[in-house]
């Protein structure tokens, strides 16, 4: 059972003042998956458990078991909405938990992340066009929590991989 299946852990997602994530938006910002851009809007997505489904972002379809049985013509499976919050195409609402959500949401992908802001609207997380750090890295977000133990290969913990920091920040001896 994965972590978040029970719903007392899928409040722990959101904070006080929010309202509530559908179950499948909180799986898809949550759980551990690896999405990889193929051709023409079609996204491979493997899963936590190992498995590997084929996404149309462009129409909202999935290969999974969820879509092809459980779902409405109008509802989508949570590696469709994976794909949507790791391209930027859907915001992450701002009331959303940081430390909840999967430190690798968007790490594979091409695409500015979105977070948005109170009133509606979404901000778009700053990168370089190189692939670097959008921003210098002494201006890391005051939530930061990336560890000492952490190397320069690793992905930035979440609050610095939302402003857009492709590393974890240097931590000063």
């Amino acid at each position: 059972m994965s972590a978040f299946e029970s719903a007392e852990s899928e409040s722990s997602v959101t904070n006080d003042s929010s309202t509530e994530l559908e179950k499948r938006d909180v799986r898809a910002l949550t759980e551990c998956m690896t999405v990889l851009s193929l051709d023409g809007g079609i996204y491979s997505v493997t899963t936590e458990s190992g498995s590997e489904y084929r996404v149309d972002a462009e129409k909202g379809r999935c290969t999974c078991p969820d879509s092809q049985h459980n779902l409405d013509d109008d509802e989508v499976c949570k590696h469709v909405r994976r794909v949507a919050f790791a391209t930027g195409e859907r915001a992450i609402p701002n009331w959303v938990n940081d430390d909840a959500v999967d430190p690798l949401l968007g790490e594979h992908v091409e695409g500015p992340r979105r977070i948005a802001s109170d009133g509606g609207s979404s901000v778009v997380n700053p990168k370089g066009s190189d692939g670097e750090d959008g921003e210098d890295s002494n201006q890391r977000p005051d939530d930061c929590s990336c560890l000492e133990s952490m190397g320069p290969d690793d992905p930035p913990c979440w609050p610095c991989a939302r402003e857009g920091f492709q590393r974890p920040a240097e931590i000063d001896s």
